[in-house]
């Protein structure tokens, strides 16, 4: 996390102690404090849907279970199996969908984790003009990424690759598709 310099921002009324180094620490410091409040909020809405999804899912395997109980009764065009069936499957794909937000959700840390690191090499008045410690930040920051398309971006704009370009090509990494019964959903 960010180490935030105690004084606060001092670009109102700068005095000899003034520095853009931190005044830029500052900002970064902001850039974390937002992306990581955006986080939680949404991640408290997702864990919501989530759960109603999972519930759903529960209330429609137990409903069929009642109906097929009495089965002889319903009439044959009601065809329970095959509503649940897709009633299920429309449920499953919902689910699915929300791994956008678990991949959202790290690459966002990701962020944080890399806007931090670059604040800790700033606020180091005599690391900062080191290209040695460049390297160790952008190999530390490499580091962490789990995802191949995160590593893809990262070396290219490393590369001097266009940021336009570099998410193209990021973007042609096709993620791991899950089975064709849905059986193994899982979010990162």
């Amino acid at each position: 996390m960010v180490k935030i310099p105690s004084s606060g921002s001092a670009a109102l009324n700068p005095d000899l102690n003034w520095s853009q180094v931190q005044e830029t620490i500052l900002m970064l410091g902001i850039v974390v404090a937002q992306v990581r409040h955006a986080m939680e909020d949404s991640s408290a809405s997702l864990n919501t849907l989530a759960n109603s999804f999972s519930a759903t899912a529960a209330h429609i395997e137990a409903f069929k279970e009642a109906l097929l109980e009495v089965g002889q009764q319903l009439p044959a065009e009601i065809n329970v199996e095959a509503r649940v069936a897709e009633i299920n499957e429309q449920n499953i794909k919902s689910v699915m969908a929300f791994q956008f937000y678990d991949r959202l959700s790290q690459r966002l840390e990701h962020v944080c984790g890399t806007v931090s690191a670059l604040a800790e090499l700033v606020a180091d008045r005599q690391a900062m003009f080191i290209p040695s410690e460049w390297l160790k930040l952008q190999e530390r920051i490499r580091s962490q990424y789990t995802m191949e398309q995160e590593k893809m971006l990262f070396d290219a704009i490393l590369k001097g690759v266009p940021i336009n370009e570099a998410i193209e090509l990021a973007g042609s990494v096709k993620l791991a598709n899950t089975s064709s019964k849905y059986d193994d959903i899982e979010l990162f």
